[in-house]
């Protein structure tokens, strides 16, 4: 088996990060149709790979799947969102594609410590985590007093709470990742 190539993984995930957010303030189905093809990529690669060593392959392959299947969730809401043609306001929009943005940073950052096992960056990525789970808290917040005041429909509510919490659970996947990948050994440069 060959060695995991986490970076070139995270690349592919921060695509599918970008198709996500222009599909949130377009309503273009066809972009989130477009990740497809890339999520099966990557959930194929997985399966080829082995790192250092087998505890640590499993565990970073786990998180990866599961940071994927929550990109999955995000899309399939989404293209249900249009598909029943559910609009959302616009602070709901402005605050999905705010967090969506921080996830993407944080993918970028995570990019660059796979490579360089920066301990600064890792408590960085952390900490951003950290941030946008509670960014999301408040949000969900936020969203139930829209709905009380009628500003949101409640078709949309449950759509943008599910959204919300899966986008919490992705950022806890990157966090975790971050966490593994911070005890592997560094790559010899060949």
């Amino acid at each position: 088996m060959k060695q995991i190539e986490i970076e070139s993984i995270l690349q592919k995930i921060d695509d599918i990060l970008q198709h996500i957010s222009n599909s949130i303030r377009s309503d273009n189905i066809a972009l989130l149709e477009n990740t497809q093809p890339f999520i099966s990529a990557i959930l194929v690669e997985l399966k080829q790979y082995q790192i250092f060593d087998a505890e640590a392959s499993k565990e970073i392959i786990n998180r990866l799947e599961k940071v994927i299947n929550t990109l999955v969730r995000l899309t399939n809401l989404l293209k249900g969102r249009i598909d029943k043609q559910i609009l959302f306001s616009a602070k709901a929009v402005r605050e999905l594609e705010y967090l969506i943005g921080s996830i993407k940073h944080l993918v970028q950052c995570l990019k660059e410590a796979s490579v360089t096992q920066n301990q600064v960056l890792i408590k960085y990525i952390i900490e951003g985590a950290n941030n946008i789970e509670n960014t999301a808290d408040s949000f969900a917040t936020q969203h139930q007093e829209r709905l009380i005041s009628g500003v949101c429909q409640p078709q949309a509510s449950a759509i943008f709470i599910d959204l919300l919490n899966t986008i919490k659970e992705n950022a806890y996947h990157l966090k975790e990742l971050s966490r593994q990948i911070s005890y592997l050994p560094l790559k010899e440069k060949g």
